[in-house]
């Protein structure tokens, strides 16, 4: 059909087709405004050593510490993906986790490599004190597990995870883009209901 063809069986189911596009508008509206408010929240996790490798010969430690830091940085972003590992977390944060399933534990935090010293850990919270809270029982719980890694080594050599502050953000959806999502949303939906019914006919 050509384009006049579609105006034309629009224009004559016009109240289906404004009615379509309203209550798509006003429904994206109210989910938004029913949905938790939200704090996505980024942590920075530094890997360091406790000390250096003491010797007067070719420092080895230089070479291998780049290759080991990198190692066990991709064991704490493994950490961060144990069911087990968040639930301790929440757990010191106070909060509860038997509404979370195993797999919904493991998803909780998303943890990324940037380089073989730097991790970096988003998350979303439901109020800017749990944001905070999470936080520090990041720290505590993987400064924990890495003391537990340390204890049996002879060298003063081994590893140490420093936390920066975390950024924590309100998540907002600016009215106007949802007003231009939505109402993309409603005009493409309403054509395809009105064609349908047309085509009903």
């Amino acid at each position: 059909m050509e384009l006049k063809e579609y105006l034309r069986i629009i224009k004559k189911d016009m109240k289906v087709f404004l009615g379509v596009i309203i209550v798509t508008v006003l429904g994206t509206f109210a989910f938004f405004a029913v949905k938790p408010v939200t704090y996505p929240t980024s942590l920075a996790l530094n890997i360091t050593r406790s000390g250096s490798q003491q010797t007067a010969d070719y420092k080895y430690d230089d070479f291998y510490r780049i290759q080991a830091d990198d190692k066990f940085a991709d064991t704490v972003v493994q950490w961060l993906e144990d069911p087990q590992t968040v639930a301790d977390i929440y757990k010191a944060a106070g909060l509860d986790v038997s509404r979370f399933s195993i797999g919904q534990l493991s998803k909780i935090f998303s943890a990324e490599k940037l380089s073989s010293q730097f991790v970096s850990i988003s998350f979303a919270a439901r109020s800017k004190d749990s944001a905070k809270k999470i936080s520090g029982a990041i720290s505590g719980v993987l400064g924990r597990k890495t003391d537990a890694l340390n204890k049996d080594q002879n060298e003063n050599t081994w590893f140490e995870i420093l936390a920066q502050d975390p950024v924590i953000v309100k998540y907002r959806v600016s009215p106007l883009i949802l007003l231009a999502i939505s109402l993309a949303a409603g005009i493409f939906l309403a054509f395809w209901v009105v064609m349908l019914r047309h085509y009903l006919k």
